[in-house]
């Protein structure tokens, strides 16, 4: 029996060794084969040219939309009110804004009109008095010094007669005042005063302002004054609103204190409210031809920014850029690209260089306007 189990013992020896030789061979053969990595998957993108174009470099300034006629209306003299115009009226140039209580100087008004009556009769008398001696004069039953004498009565008279007659035109004039009329059309922003209340002359009764006379007052770096001029062309903004305005008016003398001028720039009447918050596009730099591309389509990354162009394999092609300028929408910049070049602009931060691109129908044409 020994050589029968010796024989079995050696036999499975051998196809121990053969099956772990077997196993040794084919993982060396898996790792000689390893798989290549798939090629990165088809990209959908959108896509815009590269552009040959003019830019004016801009200055962003911070601006309020303000009327021309604003004003906190006075009166002239003072008295107690007895009506007012109310917040948010609309009032016609002329028109009432406040009635002050005008009995005082009716009562004035009244002794006038007597003062005037009595230097009246009183002149009359003087008049026929004054002929009485001149015909007494011509035929020298009086000496000539009595009839100058009433001639110079009678010239006093007649100028305290004027006097009275200038004391009443001022006693209507302040009746008319104590109605304080609008000096335009406008809509009533504030009561400064209320009925009851006692007005000192020159006292503000009410805020007007027409909404219809707008502008936008902004101030601009000193720096700038040699670009800026009345009738230069801005750009006004509020949110996604862009509007192209004039400049109207610009002050030459810059503060101080923050080394800035004030513009008035003229805006359409239903463009902003009086108050809005808007921003002015300046000119800051002559007019100058640049290559620009959509603001999407340049990556920025710390390393440097960059660009996917589509090459002529429809692939993508990754071209490092410096960029400049920005203007509605487009930034200039520098580097390969050429104009009418193909640019990635959405999608652009997932791709890889040579990866293939679908791109969506249409874009082109509406990226590029």
């Amino acid at each position: 029996m020994r050589p029968l189990t010796t024989s079995l013992f050696a036999a499975a020896l051998i196809g121990t060794t053969a099956l772990a030789l077997l196993s040794r061979g084919t993982g060396a053969g898996a790792s000689e084969a390893a798989p290549v990595p798939a090629p990165a998957p088809e990209a959908v993108v959108q896509v815009a040219p590269a552009v040959r174009t003019e830019f004016s470099p801009r200055h962003w300034a911070p601006g309020s939309v303000v009327s021309r006629h604003d004003s906190r209306v006075a009166g002239e003299v003072s008295g107690r009110v007895l009506r007012i115009a109310e917040v948010g009226d609309t009032v016609r140039a002329g028109a009432p804004l406040a009635v002050l209580d005008d009995t005082a100087v009716r009562l004035a008004e009244a002794e006038h009109l007597a003062a005037i009556a009595r230097a009246q009769s009183l002149l009359q008398l003087a008049q026929a008095q004054e002929r009485r001696y001149a015909a007494l004069s011509a035929q020298q039953a009086i000496a000539r010094a009595q009839y100058e004498q009433q001639r110079v009565d009678r010239e006093v008279l007649a100028q305290d007669l004027a006097g009275a007659r200038a004391a009443l035109a001022v006693t209507r004039h302040q009746r008319e005042r104590m109605v304080v009329r609008a000096p335009f059309d406008g809509v009533v922003a504030e009561r400064l005063v209320q009925p009851g209340e006692h007005l000192a002359a020159g006292a503000a009764v009410a805020r007007l302002v027409d909404p219809a006379a707008r502008e936008v007052r902004v101030h601009a770096p000193v720096a700038l004054a040699g670009h800026l001029a009345a009738g230069a062309r801005v750009v006004v903004r509020s949110d996604d609103d862009l509007r192209d305005a004039v400049v109207t008016a610009l002050v030459p003398v810059g503060d101080e204190s923050s080394r800035q001028l004030e513009l008035r720039v003229a805006v359409q009447e239903q463009a902003f409210s009086v108050g809005s918050a808007v921003t002015v596009g300046l000119p800051s730099a002559q007019t100058r031809a640049v290559l620009a591309v959509p603001r999407d389509a340049v990556v920025l990354r710390r390393e440097g920014d960059f660009v996917m162009r589509v090459d002529a394999a429809g692939k993508a092609e990754r071209l490092p850029v410096r960029t400049g300028a920005e203007l509605d929408g487009l930034v200039e910049i520098t580097g390969a690209v050429a104009p009418g070049d193909r640019l990635v602009v959405r999608g652009a931060e997932r791709l890889e260089a040579g990866q293939a691109l679908r791109i969506e129908p249409g874009v082109d044409a509406l990226a590029a306007r």
